[in-house]
């Protein structure tokens, strides 16, 4: 990459596709202050269901954006009221089950059923309200290039289905571009990406209905395994459930995709036209692969562009979402002329390695709950049985980030801990003390910050860095939970970057300097 730059740019970062995880990258860049467009061949959000879980460090990414409010009205934590995710057999007795763990390092839900229409609905009013975002909702695009100093995207209008015969292209110049375009993204063809594949490919018949009344025959989460259809139910929000049915090949291949079949594929459940409204119904090849390179140049891949996984973790979302937080500060750095190249490597490294173990993860799971031979599931329906509530609760977890960015000192890779915290003023979650998103310095017993060397301080201050500690002069734990997680870190001072994951940490308070030193090696230019 070089510094000149051979036009001015349009924007400072172009984004191709306005899903939810071009919404969120879009609106995390604007509030690092920098000029982005979006394009969009639809011209409207998508208005039908399609992700419905949504994990609690994606929630605490989405707060930082100010959502928080508006976002909580659309969540049903999974797990509350003491609800059981449970795996059963073909006739409907249970194997196993299990409670849903509700707390998590985020302070919130391990994980919450939620209507993706409606998160999308919402986040596109923020974006059309953002002065620093441009969007070009129904403009496909048809070329890209690089120069080394900038990206050169032409687009030309499109209603979404085809383009516009004989209308004019545009180009648009950006320093960096981000295709967030989905599973078939244009982005990742033209840049010529290939992807690894894991060769699982199932196709399952995805139904969403609003019950009329609150269905408490059901249970609230399940997966009914096979031979003869496996099945899963999960909540999809306030009043929402979803249904995802496996195609069989004795299936009338011409008539499942339809009211009727979705109908009578539901009446096992004692779910019909008389206590339910039927949403949607959708046909999904569910199929785990990932790219093999995530950035080519100036431009990057992100969410479904990159990665695709089987839903049976509901992690496709909250992964892409987590690409977004990732990259948006990278993307910061890079813009103002702060941070290094490597950065774009650091991403694809870390987002790379998560991710296929996630979809690895993921497949491993499908490749079980898609048995159809007899004596094979058998032979699974003894072994779930055998490991009990241990499998259950081995989906309710974290994946840590290795290389990158990071420290390989036994700390970095985490989430960083967010809990409620109290102030002079208020008692109210660490994040909102923060804010606005930026590097953090967090002590347990003492600033941090005043142990830096002028040198060092410098640094801190170029990266916009602040900070926070417990004890005197300083927050309170309210829930006595830090101290348990500095000892867990083996460590007095950790540093958090603006994506909540911790970079490394060190026992001595007095080593701090060492601590923002090398992260300033690793991100300045």
């Amino acid at each position: 990459m070089t510094d000149n730059a051979i036009e001015p740019h349009d924007c400072d970062v172009l984004i191709v596709g306005a899903g939810p995880v071009g919404q969120v990258l879009a609106l995390l860049l604007a509030q690092q202050g920098l000029r982005v467009s979006v394009v969009e061949r639809w011209a409207r959000p998508y208005p039908l269901p399609r992700a419905v879980a949504i994990n609690h460090d994606v929630l605490r990414v989405l707060r930082q954006l100010g959502l928080g409010e508006e976002l909580s009205v659309m969540l049903e934590p999974f797990g509350q009221d003491g609800n059981r995710m449970s795996f059963q057999d073909e006739s409907g007795e249970t194997l196993v089950e299990s409670h849903i763990p509700l707390e998590s390092e985020s302070g919130f839900a391990q994980m919450s059923g939620f209507s993706q229409p409606d998160l999308e609905q919402l986040l596109e009013r923020r974006v059309q309200a953002d002065p620093l975002i441009d969007q070009y909702r129904g403009f496909s695009l048809e070329q890209l290039s690089d120069d080394g100093a900038g990206v050169s995207a032409t687009i030309r209008p499109h209603t979404g289905l085809a383009l516009i015969p004989d209308a004019e292209p545009r180009t648009l110049r950006a320093a960096f571009a981000v295709g967030c375009d989905g599973a078939n993204s244009t982005v990742r063809s033209l840049l010529g990406l290939e992807m690894t594949d894991l060769g699982f490919n199932r196709d399952w018949l995805v139904v969403d209905v609003v019950p009329h009344t609150a269905p408490s025959w059901l249970p609230h989460a399940c997966q009914r395994l096979g031979p003869a259809r496996p099945t899963t139910l999960v909540p999809a929000g306030p009043g929402r459930r979803r249904w995802e049915f496996m195609i069989m090949p004795t299936d009338d291949q011409d008539s499942i995709d339809t009211n009727e079949n979705a109908w009578e594929l539901l009446e096992p459940w004692d779910i019909h036209p008389g206590n339910a409204d039927l949403v949607r119904h959708a046909l999904y090849t569910f199929r785990g692969r990932w790219a093999d390179q995530w950035h080519h140049g100036r431009t990057i891949l992100a969410g479904d562009a990159a990665h695709q996984m089987p839903p049976f973790l509901g992690q496709g979302f909250n992964s892409g979402i987590r690409d977004a937080a990732n990259l948006a500060w990278r993307l910061a750095l890079l813009v103002k002329r702060k941070g290094r190249n490597s950065l774009l490597d650091d991403y694809a490294a870390e987002r790379s390695a998560q991710v296929t173990q996630i979809v690895e993860e993921t497949v491993a799971i499908g490749r079980m709950i898609c048995m159809t031979d007899p004596d094979q599931t058998a032979l699974r329906d003894v072994e779930l049985k055998r490991l009990g509530t241990q499998g259950i609760q081995q989906m309710h977890r974290n994946w840590p980030l290795r290389g990158g960015t990071l420290r390989d000192d036994g700390v970095g890779g985490n989430l960083g801990l967010q809990c409620v915290v109290g102030t002079r003023t208020r008692v109210t979650l660490l994040d909102d003390v923060i804010a606005p998103p930026s590097f953090v310095l967090l002590g347990r017993d003492r600033d941090p910050v005043e142990l830096l060397s002028p040198t060092q301080r410098a640094a801190w201050r170029q990266l916009r860095g602040r900070s926070a500690h417990f004890g005197p002069g300083g927050l309170a734990d309210a829930e006595l939970k830090y101290a348990p997680w500095f000892e867990r870190l083996n460590a007095s001072v950790v540093l958090v970057r603006p994506d909540f994951q911790v970079f490394g940490g060190v026992l001595n308070p007095h080593t701090t300097d060492d601590l923002v030193d090398d992260l300033a090696d690793r991100v300045l230019a």
